[in-house]
C-alpha cells in the first residue's frame, strides 16, 4: 500500500521520509538520554536537592521525572508526583484562564478592571486603603497580562500602592498586577480563584497535583523548600496569589503546555499575540505576550516564563512551531536558575541566553 502511495514520489523524496520516519525518534530519545545521564551530577555538583523535569517532543509529554532528594535530613526521594512550588509559572496559567473569560464575554481586555467592582471591595481586598493613585483606575487586563499596568513587582511594606508610569506605556514586570486581576475575576465569577482555576484549567488538562493553595493533608507530597544558602524554610499556609503560590509538578505542568500551547487554539495564539517589547536581553530579542514572554530567536520564536522565589526556581521554555517544550522546578532558591541554559540546551537544542541577561551566572562544571 505504501509503494503503491508513493511510488510517483522522486527517489530524493522518498529517501528523507524514510529516514525522518527513523531519524525524529531517534533524536528524540537522545534529548532524554542526554537529560537523564547528566541530571544525577549535575543536581549534586551544583548543591540542587530535587527536581522535577518534564519534555515534550512532538507536542506530546515524552518524558517526565522526579529525581534527587525533597527533605535532604531524610533523604525522601523526589518522585514524578512529588509537588513543587511553581512561584511566577502560576502566571501563565492564570492568563489562560483570563483569555477564556474574555472569549466567553466575562471580561474585556481593553476595559479598566476598576469598572467591574465596587471601589470599596477594590479598597478592602487589594489595595488595603482608598485609591491614592488615579492612574490605577486606568489598567486594564490586556496590561496586566503583557506586564505594562505600571504597578511595582510587589508594594513596598508599610507604603500606599501606587503606579511607577502610565499604564500601557511601557514593559515592567509586575506580580501586584496579576494579583489585582485575581481579585477582579474573583469578583465576577464568584468564586475563590483557587476553585476557579481547579475547573476551568487544572481538572481539564488533569492536573491533579496542581493547586495554588496548601493543603495540609497533601503536604506529605510536597518538597521541603531550601533558601539560596541551603538552609530549609518552613512550609505554611498562604494566601492564594497568582503571582507566586502555585504548587505543581512538571508532568502536570507540561499537561497544560501540550494541550493548550503545543495544539496552538485560539487562546493560545492569543496568549503569544499583543506583544510589547521588553528591556530584557538586546532590543527586539524578548517580548511579551498575553502571559508569556516571547523570545526571537534565529531558530523561531520561544515562549517561556521563569520561576524565581525565596524558596523555588524553575523554567518553561517551548516552541509551539517546533511543538516541543521543557519544564522543569527545583527546591531551592536561585541555584536553579544557573542550570537552565544547560538543561534547555541538553533539552531543546537551543542555546538560550534569557539567563546571561539577567546577569545569573550560568552552571558550566562538567561540560
Amino acid at each position: 500500500m505504501f509503494l503503491c502511495q508513493t511510488s510517483h514520489l522522486p527517489l530524493r523524496l522518498l529517501f528523507f521520509i524514510a529516514v525522518s520516519r527513523f531519524w525524529l525518534p531517534i533524536q528524540a530519545q537522545s534529548h532524554r538520554q542526554s537529560l537523564q545521564e547528566m541530571l544525577p551530577a549535575l543536581l549534586d555538583s551544583a548543591q540542587i536537592p530535587g527536581i522535577s523535569i518534564a519534555l515534550i517532543e512532538n507536542g506530546q509529554l515524552s518524558w517526565s521525572a522526579g529525581m534527587g532528594v525533597k527533605n535532604k535530613t531524610t533523604e525522601e526521594p523526589v518522585s514524578k508526583t512529588t509537588v513543587f512550588r511553581g512561584a511566577s509559572l502560576g502566571k501563565p496559567l492564570f492568563a489562560y484562564a483570563v483569555l477564556q473569560l474574555s472569549a466567553e464575554g466575562t471580561i474585556a481586555l481593553d476595559t479598566p478592571l476598576v469598572s467591574y467592582v465596587p471601589p470599596a471591595y477594590l479598597e478592602e481586598t487589594f489595595l488595603k486603603s482608598p485609591v491614592l493613585d488615579d492612574q490605577i483606575r486606568l489598567i486594564t487586563a490586556r496590561m496586566v497580562l503583557n506586564h505594562t499596568s505600571g504597578l511595582p513587582n510587589w508594594r513596598s511594606e508599610g507604603k500606599p500602592l501606587t503606579t511607577l508610569f502610565v499604564p500601557g506605556s511601557r514593559y515592567s514586570y509586575s506580580g501586584e498586577g496579576y494579583y489585582l486581576l485575581q481579585r477582579v475575576v474573583e469578583y465576577l465569577v464568584k468564586s475563590s480563584i483557587e476553585a476557579f482555576m481547579q475547573r476551568t484549567v487544572f481538572q481539564p488538562f488533569g492536573m491533579s497535583h496542581t493547586s495554588y493553595v496548601y493543603y495540609p493533608a497533601d503536604s506529605g507530597h510536597y518538597t521541603r523548600s531550601y533558601d539560596g544558602t541551603g538552609k530549609s524554610v518552613t512550609d505554611e499556609p498562604e494566601s492564594a496569589n497568582v503571582a507566586h503560590t502555585l504548587r505543581t509538578t512538571a508532568e502536570d505542568y507540561a499537561r497544560f503546555v501540550a494541550a493548550a500551547m503545543m495544539k496552538q487554539s485560539p487562546i493560545s495564539k492569543v496568549m503569544l499575540s499583543s506583544q510589547i517589547p521588553t528591556d530584557i536581553c538586546q532590543p527586539g530579542r524578548v517580548s511579551w505576550g498575553l502571559g508569556f514572554a516571547v523570545q526571537h530567536a534565529p531558530a523561531g520564536d520561544f515562549f517561556c516564563q521563569w520561576a524565581k522565589s525565596p524558596t523555588a526556581s524553575g523554567y518553561v521554555i517551548g516552541s509551539a512551531d517546533q511543538k516541543n517544550a521543557l519544564i522543569y522546578f527545583v527546591n531551592v532558591a536561585n541555584q536553579g536558575l544557573r542550570i537552565a541554559e544547560r538543561l534547555v540546551g541538553l533539552g531543546l537544542n537551543y542555546q538560550d541566553p534569557l539567563f546571561g541577561c539577567f546577569g545569573v551566572r550560568p552552571y558550566t562544571a562538567g561540560r
